[in-house]
């Protein structure tokens, strides 16, 4: 949430089983951003994500806050949840 120079951030676009977001992801708001707060997932998944990440889109549509994202997760009629973030 500190950075402030948005060319130091890499953007990934990650394709997530929906069953594996709706069990092992939490989000969490911070200075205006959805973050990932916690990611805990089984060790064969890998770490998906840092803490931290920046959350800019679910499924193509830009969520304004925690709520809303998970709206759009829940809502999802795909079997895999493609997400959009910003990673230091």
């Amino acid at each position: 949430s500190q950075v402030k120079d948005e060319t130091v951030l890499q953007k990934l676009d990650i394709s997530i089983p929906l069953a594996d977001i709706n069990s092992y992801l939490k989000l969490t708001e911070a200075a205006g951003q959805i973050c990932i707060s916690q990611w805990t997932g089984p060790h064969k998944l890998g770490c998906l994500f840092n803490h931290g990440d920046h959350i800019v889109a679910v499924n193509d549509l830009q969520p304004q806050d925690v709520e809303e994202a998970y709206f759009f997760i829940s809502r999802s009629t795909r079997k895999e949840v493609s997400r959009t973030e910003l990673r230091v």
